[in-house]
């Protein structure tokens, strides 16, 4: 109802604005109240974007700094290790592998063989069926009931937190690690991830997540946001103490810590962000490993990619509501102060960005230098931020040629989705979970 008078208003204004442009109407005081409409929102409009752009490049120094600090940390510990590796006692804790499964017949046979290789010994690799209704349990059952590590467990559909409390309860291991069916582990990712629980500190570990099935321009801006978000988000919130999101596609958790804060809670669609929070509100530590890749499947139409956004987007707004009183009294004051503000200004961007564009088109048909300038610094910072990330991660410069279009394109999705999940949350709306489709064409490294 408010949006519908809001939009009729806008209507009915411009309507009246038009008739007495024209001279079809004399309205002299309606003209005045216009112009003086517009000037007062061309003011708010710089002002807005003026303070979008300084705090968003005080964000990316902040986070540039924090990232250079922790590559340089990182890496004269893995010279340590290399050096003195004869000497050092070696860390093997028992490890199970976590896969929940819901109608996964495409791809899990590939999930589990690349498992299969890993370079760990593993104690188990524990497939959780959420129920599935295709051939999934079938499958697992024709090529690996001769593996003893391999064990299927079925179970009546009550959703991924379920299905992973469910592993947690019956695993061997003190170490665990979860993975999404459509994601590939390379043969050392798991080594990567458990060497880091040698510090008794590590609670969690989140790797390195990438795109393996790029074939189109919808997969190629994921793979931009990806870079960015991996090698300098990440790295710069481990430096802080305050990393928000462990993956579930490529996660490892010290079990009794999990157990200690009554495992996995299934009153939100990011069950991996919320358990994260909780974590960190208890004063553990986050770690993340550059080195632990992995490959997923992500959605290659614009239909699956709103799908899988919108839950996300959904997910975090449910767990920032369901903790924002233990954030705003936390102990971690990186979180408090910085990743919690990160979060709110990311979405705040995502919100409003697209009158950024709107008044760099203005700028551009009005000559309205100011105005142009801004919105032409926004671009630049934005793009300096993710060439860094591309640099940083030794990744080919080549998808950057595309980042101008990419922003805008992706601004105006991620907008969209952002819009949706707000009003859905408002709204009290119930989501599920609306699995997306597989197609089976992740990164084969077989």
């Amino acid at each position: 109802i408010l949006l519908a008078t809001v939009l009729l208003t806008f209507l009915i204004a411009l309507s009246l604005y038009g008739l007495n442009h024209y001279k079809i109407i004399h309205l002299p005081l309606f003209n005045v109240i216009t112009t003086n409409f517009v000037t007062v929102m061309k003011k708010i409009f710089i002002s807005y974007l003026l303070i979008t752009i300084v705090l968003g490049f005080l964000r990316m120094l902040i986070v540039i700094f924090y990232c250079l600090r922790q590559q340089r940390r990182k890496k004269i510990i893995h010279e340590y290790i290399s050096i003195n590796k004869p000497y050092l006692k070696q860390y093997r804790p028992r490890v199970s592998v976590i896969v929940p499964v819901y109608n996964e017949e495409v791809i899990i046979r590939r999930t589990i063989k690349a498992l299969l290789k890993s370079d760990y010994p593993l104690s188990e690799i524990l497939i959780i069926d959420d129920g599935s209704t295709d051939q999934t349990a079938s499958i697992i059952n024709k090529y690996f009931s001769h593996n003893s590590k391999v064990k299927l467990q079925q179970k009546e559909n009550g959703g991924k937190a379920s299905a992973l409390n469910l592993g947690f309860q019956n695993a061997l291991g003190d170490i665990i690690i979860t993975i999404d069916a459509d994601t590939i582990f390379k043969s050392t990712t798991i080594s990567d991830l458990v060497k880091n629980f040698s510090d008794s500190r590590v609670a969690a570990v989140t790797g390195n997540c990438k795109i393996g099935n790029i074939h189109n321009q919808l997969l190629m801006w994921q793979h931009i946001e990806y870079v960015t978000a991996q090698n300098l988000d990440k790295r710069a919130f481990e430096e802080l103490g305050c990393i928000t999101v462990v993956s579930g596609s490529n996660s490892a958790w010290r079990k009794s810590v999990v157990e200690e804060l009554g495992f996995y809670h299934n009153d939100t669609l990011a069950e991996d962000t919320e358990l994260t929070i909780r974590i960190l509100n208890a004063g553990h530590k986050i770690v993340y490993d550059e080195r632990a890749i992995s490959y997923e499947e992500s959605p290659e139409t614009i239909k699956e990619f709103v799908k899988q956004r919108f839950r996300w987007s959904y997910g975090v707004l449910q767990t920032t509501w369901k903790h924002k009183k233990s954030i705003f009294s936390s102990s971690n004051k990186a979180l408090k102060f910085f990743a919690a503000p990160s979060l709110l200004f990311s979405y705040l961007l995502f919100l409003t960005s697209p009158i950024i564009d709107f008044l760099f088109i203005v700028a551009l048909l009005t000559g309205t230098t100011s105005i142009y300038l801004f919105a032409l610094l926004f671009y630049l910072t934005d793009t300096l931020n993710s060439f860094l990330a591309f640099k940083i991660a030794n990744e080919k410069m080549k998808p950057l040629l595309w980042i101008f279009f990419q922003r805008i394109g992706y601004r105006y999705l991620l907008g969209y989705v952002t819009w949706k999940a707000l009003i859905a949350a408002l709204r009290g709306n119930h989501v599920g979970w609306d699995k997306l489709k597989r197609t089976g064409n992740n990164i084969k490294l077989d």
